[in-house]
């Protein structure tokens, strides 16, 4: 009472229209405390008038005030339900409560809040990102590189241009670069082939400086070429083999000829690497190469060229490689016949009986099931391997051959549980080929994934590794919402909300969260945000009053999801 009181003067004074003009005049000049005394003293004043509300709603969602928002959003939709469900109002209280996180104390609270907003997709999420950028923590710009490079806007390109000439630590200038190339940022051409000709880049950083070279160029003339061929750094006659393979210029190969017997191994592998891509016949160096080298790899690369020329003679060359007593051999070698296709087949049927190694085995059976051969064999293997391998996998390097083998990768502070992620998500590309070809023991691998791995592939992680599943793996993970087991249940839900973006995944989601322990629960919030159903938006708002801050967080980018689907 005695603050109506105080309040009568004002009350004759001012007008709704004049408070809200008040409110928005703070606002404009980032006056936080003043807008919040503005927007409760409007509140009291006319507490049932639409323009009140919608004005004070956003001052208590830019100076932060969670509660107060929720309170008084609440009683906006009981007196005025239409209004307070327009998406205006709800996206400005989820960017309220991401702002709030990303001035928050804590580094795990600020990478959430700029993570939140970017798989928002939304215009506002490129001032979060260019705070990401510039922040002191190398975790945090890591993180915000990667996502910048999804956005592109050109604020964000001007800022990772700073960052490439600035940055200091090692990952994340690997970050920028790979981000820059992603976006063909033209503009650093100079500088890459300044920075890939300096004897003391790192050999890591000079290999993502050539790929963005490659990736930025779209042509490159014959005297550059050769200018580049007969470098005495061996970076830049590498630069100009990955060059004539990216733009498929067949009628520079005698250059590759020339660069196959140079005295660096990479350099070799790049130019075999090219004849290959080009389909230019082996020459009989080539074919020397693939049986008298020091290094595996150029042999390995040789005898992929040879294979791809004269099928039956380059099988035997790089069939010798198989047996080699360094599992890393076999297997490379392996990798190395699936990445010959249909002229791979022949060799892949004969070896995949007779090697021991699982490993061997597995990559064979996938260079069968690229061409459809023997797919009942090579599905047995698979599921086999799938059973019987419990450590980590990955598929390593990017290139040409990708060998599946046992992971070497360690933890990566831009993605949680990193090494498991990737795990996981190359299972489930393999359980992915199992279904497609219609292999009996699919829904049984699919079973025994989904119990004996829990479903960590969410976020930042499914945006950037995984991609959609086939319909008749996501059929056979649909049948799971059935299971008898709860684990069962609730982990085919993440699966398919995740993989598939199946809206059939939601009921159980929704059932699951009110029981469930606060990381199980934010990862039953990430899953609905990749699904995007319209109906979750009341639970979704329910979630904006939790008492944790990460919760609310979660819950308002899920929601900024859902309402952008």
């Amino acid at each position: 009472m005695l603050k109506i009181l105080l309040l009568l003067p004002l009350f004759f004074a001012a007008t709704p229209e004049s408070l809200c003009r008040r409110m928005q005049a703070h606002l404009l000049i980032d006056d936080k405390p003043s807008a919040l005394e503005e927007a409760r003293e409007a509140v009291v004043l006319f507490p049932k008038h639409p323009l009140v509300y919608e004005m004070a709603l956003r001052s208590f969602a830019v100076a932060g005030s969670d509660s107060e928002m929720m309170e008084l959003w609440k009683l906006y939709n009981r007196d005025f339900p239409e209004c307070a469900m327009k998406q205006e109002i709800l996206e400005q209280m989820c960017w309220g409560v991401l702002k709030k996180g990303g001035e928050a104390p804590g580094i795990n609270t600020q990478l959430i809040s700029i993570i939140g907003s970017a798989l928002a997709r939304d215009m506002y999420a490129v001032s979060s990102l260019l705070a990401g950028l510039r922040h002191e923590n190398a975790h945090i710009r890591a993180v915000s590189v990667e996502l910048a490079a999804l956005y592109g806007d050109q604020p964000l390109r001007e800022e990772l241009l700073r960052l490439f000439r600035e940055e200091k630590v090692f990952e994340v200038r690997l970050l920028v670069l790979k981000a820059l190339a992603t976006l063909h940022t033209e503009l650093l051409l100079p500088e890459l082939m300044a920075r890939v000709s300096d004897p003391s880049l790192a050999a890591r950083e000079r290999k993502e400086v050539i790929e963005a070279l490659v990736q930025i160029r779209d042509r490159v003339e014959r005297e550059e070429l050769e200018v580049l061929v007969t470098h005495p750094r061996a970076a830049l006659r590498q630069l100009a083999c990955e060059t004539i393979a990216f733009c498929q210029s067949k009628e520079h190969a005698d250059l590759l000829h020339t660069l196959a017997l140079d005295t660096n191994p990479e350099v070799q592998v790049a130019a075999l690497r090219g004849l290959g891509l080009l389909r230019v016949p082996p020459t009989r160096r080539i074919k020397r190469l693939s049986r008298k080298t020091s290094d595996p790899r150029v042999g390995i690369t040789a005898g992929w060229v040879w294979l791809l020329g004269e099928p039956q003679q380059g099988a035997a060359a790089l069939g010798e490689w198989l047996e080699h007593k360094d599992e890393e051999v076999r297997v490379l070698a392996a990798s190395a016949v699936a990445a010959a296709g249909p002229f791979g087949v022949a060799l892949a049927k004969e070896r995949i009986s007779e090697s021991t190694d699982p490993y061997v085995q597995v990559n064979l059976a996938l260079a069968l099931i690229g061409q459809r051969e023997a797919c009942k064999f090579a599905c047995e293997v698979l599921a086999r391997f799938l059973r019987d391998t419990p450590e980590r996998l990955m598929f390593s390097g990017e290139g040409l051959f990708r060998p599946l083998q046992n992971s070497t990768l360690s933890h990566n502070p831009a993605m949680a549980n990193y090494p498991d992620v990737v795990d996981q998500t190359v299972r489930l590309e393999l359980i992915n080929l199992l279904a497609i070809l219609d292999y009996p023991g699919a829904n049984e691998a699919i079973k025994a994934f989904l119990k004996e791995r829990r479903w960590e592939v969410t976020g930042l992680a499914a945006e950037t590794l995984l991609g959609e599943g086939d319909e008749t793996a996501i059929d056979q993970v649909r049948a799971l919402l059935e299971d008898s087991d709860p684990q069962i249940r609730a982990e085919a839900a993440l699966a398919l909300a995740v993989w598939g973006r199946d809206q059939t995944a939601v009921p159980t989601l929704l059932a699951v969260y009110p029981k469930a322990e606060r990381s199980l629960q934010i990862k039953l919030l990430e899953a609905l945000g990749r699904i995007g159903d319209k109906q979750t938006i009341p639970f979704l708002l329910e979630r904006l009053e939790e008492p944790s801050l990460t919760i609310r967080m979660i819950a308002a980018s899920v929601l900024l999801q859902t309402l952008n689907s």
